[in-house]
């Protein structure tokens, strides 16, 4: 049986062009919508920054965010004010959507890469791979219908492993530092650069740029008045915040009464960590080869292990395994089921209300496939030891 032709070029270049147009809709189609978050949070920051000077309104804590996104406020409520409102502040995480389904593109390019040795029907899996993540659910129910920033820091997560996959060490940490500087949530990736330190794949020293780049991003509002010592513990009052176990996350503590938290919450952290040095012990003891393969693996099992078995997770935590699994589906066509199952889970934990009922069995779910891609990982490694 013959191979599928790939798509002639003028066929492929009018496919694209239409395909990207309908993203751009679908997102323009979201943003009227006025989330709890957005009327809750944003919409009052941007008021309150444009009514105190732009950038001058950082120096005082009036947001939980770090400043990296607080500037993109300063520009919306500022040079960018002639724009809605809600469209202005929503429009950074949208154009980000397309950066991350960009570094989706090229990591799955590493795979099928555009050659004469790859099969002429695999050749289209890139793109499709871009596709996949401007049209999945979740991308644009988070960025353009929430206004959430969650595709800011994720796609500093999925550039780090790009970079890493080709071996530019430096890039790849700048990405990291990047991803943290938005967003906590940023260490869930941080099992992956750990295993990799320690198989000697990254040198201590280039840890240090993670520090700096969070450090370059905080001089804007340090500079405005705020004190460096407030903005260096933004993640530390973020921690202490929200006495619960899970908030809409579809994992373990789904069963668990919250009112346990107090036993539960040290024996979760615990749980987690004994996981995360049992998956190190085991790779670390391996002779696997770290290609793009095995790291793309890695990657979805550190960002999909950690907020399943971390507690206090929100309903958005699983942002970048819904992400991570799109490329882990494309490297292994086997798991195509895993990103459905991600999307429907997160979707429905996004949904709240009457389907909240729905987020228990979807933790279930969400399970097997941490369950099936620690058993991957695990057979991947022990088959080099």
């Amino acid at each position: 049986m013959g191979e599928t032709p790939a798509l002639t070029q003028p066929r492929r270049r009018r496919t694209v062009i239409l395909l990207l147009g309908l993203a751009i809709l679908v997102r323009l189609a979201c943003v009227p919508n006025r989330s709890y978050d957005y009327m809750s949070f944003l919409d009052p920051w941007y008021e309150f920054i444009q009514a105190n000077g732009g950038l001058s309104a950082l120096k005082q804590s009036f947001a939980d965010y770090t400043p990296a996104y607080l500037y993109w406020l300063v520009i919306a409520s500022g040079p960018l004010a002639w724009l809605p409102k809600l469209f202005s502040i929503k429009l950074l995480a949208m154009g980000v959507d397309f950066l991350c389904a960009f570094f989706v593109y090229k990591l799955v390019q590493l795979k099928y890469p555009n050659q004469d040795s790859t099969p002429t029907r695999l050749r289209n899996r890139p793109i499709a791979a871009f596709f996949t993540i401007l049209f999945a659910p979740t991308i644009p129910l988070n960025s353009a219908l929430w206004g959430q920033c969650d595709v800011l820091y994720t796609t500093g997560l999925v550039a780090c492993l790009y970079f890493l996959c080709i071996n530019k060490k430096t890039f790849a940490l700048i990405a990291y530092g990047l991803a943290c500087s938005f967003k906590l949530q940023s260490i869930f990736l941080a099992p992956f650069l750990f295993i990799l330190f320690l198989k000697k794949r990254i040198e201590w020293w280039r840890f240090l740029l993670i520090f700096g780049v969070y450090f370059v991003t905080v001089i804007p509002a340090w500079y405005a008045g705020r004190p460096l010592l407030e903005l260096l513990l933004i993640y530390f009052n973020q921690a202490t915040q929200y006495k619960e176990l899970t908030k809409m996350a579809p994992n373990i503590y789904q069963w668990i009464s919250n009112d346990h938290y107090s036993t539960v919450m040290p024996l979760g952290i615990g749980l987690t960590l004994v996981t995360v040095l049992i998956m190190t012990w085991v790779i670390y003891h391996s002779k696997v080869q770290l290609k793009p393969e095995f790291m793309v693996t890695l990657s979805f099992a550190s960002v999909i292990v950690m907020p399943y078995l971390l507690p206090k997770m929100h309903d958005r935590y699983f942002f970048p395994a819904d992400v991570n699994s799109i490329i882990f589906a494309f490297y292994y066509p086997q798991y195509v089921w895993m990103p459905v199952v991600m999307q429907i889970a997160s979707a429905i934990s996004y949904a709240n209300g009457d389907l909240t009922p729905l987020i228990k069995v979807c933790s279930l779910f969400v399970g097997a496939v941490v369950f099936v891609t620690l058993q991957h990982l695990y057979k991947t490694a022990i088959q080099k030891a």
